[in-house]
């Protein structure tokens, strides 16, 4: 019956429709989590670069304090060539032995601090590549979500021409159920398939079922009261 492969034809066109429009409401939050992914490589790279330069900073404010400490040294040597008393001799002494112990002991911490820079910046670069790697992996996923957006409204408009000229076609009061139906049920018409209707899932009785394999007419499910609708094997 062609009226009724009308209106499963126009179920299916709504069904892409629908589909369609569901998937684009998710569009907005995909490209939010992408875009948030990215900001977080950034953020992840921006935290690795930030720790070189503190301890960057660090080493430099150790070196200047090492080297004060040694232009003192310097100093208190001189002072020793123009001390008087035993006693003063003794407290200039005390004053290098300290800034030597204080130089020494920075001069270690600058040595840890090397040995983590060369640490850090050997996984910085590592760091780098995978950020890179990710961003373009996350770039492209943000690619073809624009191009699946752009690919269904097209689709979309295609089908929302299609189903205006099925409308024309299809019969008005078979059209008023099939809305009826559409509103009650979700979905109006319901495939038949190995005798059973595949909207409840009840076994079609046998007198009905050969009624539908005639197709001369529109029937109904005695129990979800879809319409129902047999799909003939295409001929090879």
């Amino acid at each position: 019956m062609e009226q009724l492969r009308l209106l499963w034809h126009l179920q299916e066109v709504e069904l892409h429709i629908k589909e369609a429009e569901e998937e684009e409401e998710r569009f907005p939050l995909q490209r939010k989590k992408l875009e948030e992914a990215l900001a977080r490589q950034d953020e992840e790279l921006r935290k690795a670069q930030k720790t070189i330069e503190e301890l960057e900073k660090r080493r430099r404010k150790l070196e200047l304090e090492v080297e004060d400490l040694r232009e003192r040294v310097k100093k208190s040597r001189l002072r020793l060539l123009e001390v008087k008393t035993n006693k003063e001799y003794e407290a200039v002494l005390n004053e290098i032995e300290w800034a030597e112990g204080a130089i020494s002991s920075l001069e270690e911490e600058i040595l840890v601090i090397l040995e983590d820079l060369d640490k850090k910046k050997g996984e910085l670069e590592v760091l780098k590549k995978e950020v890179q790697a990710e961003k373009e992996r996350l770039s492209g996923e943000m690619v073809r979500l624009r191009k699946r957006q752009k690919e269904l409204k097209e689709k979309v408009v295609q089908w929302q021409k299609e189903r205006e000229e099925i409308l024309k076609e299809a019969s008005s009061d078979l059209l008023r159920l099939y809305e009826g139906l559409k509103r009650k049920r979700g979905y109006a018409i319901a495939l038949v398939k190995d005798e059973v209707c595949q909207g409840c899932h009840l076994r079609i009785p046998p007198q009905l079922y050969n009624e539908i394999l005639k197709d001369e007419r529109i029937h109904t499910c005695p129990n979800c009261h879809r319409i129902l609708y047999y799909e003939r094997e295409s001929a090879t």
